[in-house]
């Protein structure tokens, strides 16, 4: 079983520059608060901010993400890592950590926003060390049936005892749950690691 999908990679896009400074501007407003010599010109420093984003988001016809995809392509399975056409054979291949966010389209409510958000797919990372080098990257996840795709190949991993570590920001996760500690002694002794 291989897991396949698209890489993730930092992009610049010129346009939304302007977006930025607007943004900049605006924030500049909070300092204004403190300066008594220049309150009156809060509200103004403020609108112009916000005005600038929004032609700025126009301009760049609303892309403004920092991120995209790649044509380039992951490919994880239990006898190696292929990124971007480099292989790395699993023998070679320590340290390796997956760091699974959310699927493109999944509810997120990581209590930052009242309302939540739904996922873009595109904050999942993975690192390892491949003859001491380290390598990172991020990837794509298009749907919740891809993201039970890459289940699959964690169980492969946890089958034959490769190491790995599977996680969603800091918390970690096995087969992507969350598991009491009472629960993670059944986990391991059902992988015959206990």
């Amino acid at each position: 079983m291989e897991f396949r999908t698209k890489l993730v990679v930092k992009r610049k896009n010129k346009k939304a520059f302007i977006a930025y400074a607007g943004l900049f501007i605006a924030m500049l407003s909070i300092i204004m608060v403190f300066v008594p010599a220049w309150q009156d010109y809060i509200g103004w420093v403020f609108g112009g901010g916000l005005a600038i984003v929004v032609i700025g988001a126009v301009i760049a016809r609303g892309d403004l993400m920092n991120y995209g995809l790649s044509e380039e392509e992951l490919v994880v399975s239990t006898s190696g890592i292929t990124i971007s056409g480099q292989y790395y054979p699993i023998g070679q291949v320590s340290k390796m950590d997956f760091n699974v966010e959310a699927y493109a389209g999944r509810y997120m409510n990581d209590g930052a926003m009242i309302s939540g958000t739904s996922s873009d797919g595109m904050t999942n990372q993975l690192s390892f060390e491949a003859n001491g080098k380290p390598v990172h990257c991020g990837f794509f996840l298009h749907s919740k049936d891809h993201a039970v795709e890459l289940a699959g190949v964690f169980n492969e991993f946890y089958v034959k005892h490769i190491p790995f570590i599977e996680r969603n920001k800091s918390t970690r996760t096995y087969l992507f749950q969350i598991l009491t500690d009472q629960q993670v002694e059944e986990f391991k002794k059902r992988y015959g690691y206990a």
